[in-house]
């Protein structure tokens, strides 16, 4: 089985814009190509600049004429870019560091190959590279603000805010949303996006699996909402998490919700907590990389503590995750 690269999951139809080429006539290309930026390229095929939704919105919340303004005047200059053959779990890691939505791949004379977007990240690398038992939906999941329904305010909003959805008249609106809207001469709630009510307890990976099904950018539990870029930047905290390993602790009798309290804030390794019997009181589940070990990680922060009695660690060699072209 292959290493799943940046070249297997990236797309290779994304919209393309001249430096001199209208704002209005780039911005209805995102639309067309339902893509979140247009990519400007010398003829040599290299990056020299990107548009992004974001960016138009800024033009309008700053009050500037679209009409009169030529995507050279908005794109930026520099973006984070990945090489073709970058495994894919550095490519959530990539979305993980540096929060974008959006990442150019490049071959080796820095010609523009693709583009992974962060739901190409989720639709394509998630499922095939994130552990199951790696992350869940309430690692994701975040408040969002209500906001009036036109396109001026949703703008201001999205301009200042690194935020991806906000709800106008009780509807879950996106950057594309107030595109879409400021095209066609509506409001932005008319373009609202889909999203499933999922639980937080549900794995990353099995949302993101869920949200490729049902061709959604966003999943919500009661008022808080995530988007593809939530998700993939909460995966790359655990793409390299592979390795599954139980810890086995022995306490005095009464301090197991003290020992549980204790283990919580290495929340991100340790996916599993259980209350057992027989001679071990508590079963951790840890998730580590091949270069962990899960002794190292947790035992010195249990060993400190005069209630807890003995430990066993076992290691689940025949589950190490991982991931590939194949899965």
């Amino acid at each position: 089985m292959s290493l799943l690269k940046a070249s297997d999951i990236m797309r290779t139809e994304f919209p393309k814009a001249d430096a001199e080429e209208a704002v209005i006539s780039a911005t209805e290309k995102m639309v067309k190509y339902e893509y979140g930026a247009v990519l400007v390229l010398t003829e040599e095929g290299t990056l020299d600049g990107i548009m992004t939704e974001r960016d138009v919105l800024k033009a309008i919340a700053s009050g500037k004429d679209l009409a009169k303004l030529k995507v050279k005047d908005l794109m930026r200059k520099t973006t984070i870019v990945a090489h073709k053959d970058v495994p894919v779990r550095l490519v959530l890691q990539l979305f993980g560091a540096y929060k974008v939505r959006r990442i150019p791949v490049i071959d080796d004379d820095g010609r523009v190959l693709g583009v992974i977007s962060s739901t190409d990240a989720v639709y394509e690398a998630i499922p095939r590279v994130l552990h199951p038992l790696a992350g869940k939906v309430g690692d994701a999941l975040e408040a969002i603000g209500e906001i009036e329904d036109s396109v001026l305010s949703a703008a201001k909003y999205f301009a200042s805010t690194r935020a991806d959805g906000a709800l106008a008249a009780g509807k879950l609106i996106s950057q594309r949303s107030v595109i879409r809207a400021l095209l066609e001469g509506s409001k932005p709630s008319e373009h609202a996006e889909k999203h499933i009510s999922v639980p937080p307890e549900m794995s990353l990976r099995n949302a993101a699996i869920l949200m490729k099904l049902n061709k959604i950018r966003f999943i919500s539990y009661e008022k808080r909402f995530a988007f593809t870029r939530n998700i993939a930047i909460s995966a790359a905290d655990r793409a390299e998490f592979t390795l599954k390993s139980y810890v086995l602790v022995k306490v005095k009798p009464g301090y197991e919700s003290d020992l549980i309290e204790r283990v919580q804030s290495l929340k991100s390794n340790v996916v599993n907590i259980e209350i057992a019997t027989g001679p071990y009181d508590v079963v951790l589940t840890v998730l580590t990389n091949p270069q962990e070990d899960a002794s190292n990680l947790l035992l010195p922060i249990l060993r400190d503590r005069d209630y807890v009695v003995d430990t066993l660690t076992l290691v689940v060699l025949g589950e190490k995750y991982v991931g590939g072209k194949g899965e």
